[in-house]
């Protein structure tokens, strides 16, 4: 069953409060855990949070520009 979007985005938006600007480092090694076990589902749900949490982080530095 596939994950809504409304879920990544919010468990994308946790791995921001959690980690901060190490988010996209911590997402990675989650993809990398997942992938040396061959868990290629759970991989492909974590690729999905990372470029959530890249979209939500670019938003962010666009709003801070004047």
């Amino acid at each position: 069953m596939p994950i809504a979007r409304k879920e990544i985005l919010k468990a994308a938006e946790n791995m921001l409060e959690r980690h901060g600007d190490d988010a996209v480092t911590q997402v990675d090694q989650r993809i990398a855990e997942l992938g040396s076990r061959g868990q290629t589902e759970a991989e492909e749900l974590w690729r999905e949070i990372r470029k959530a949490v890249e979209l939500l982080t670019s938003r962010s530095r666009d709003k801070t520009k004047h």
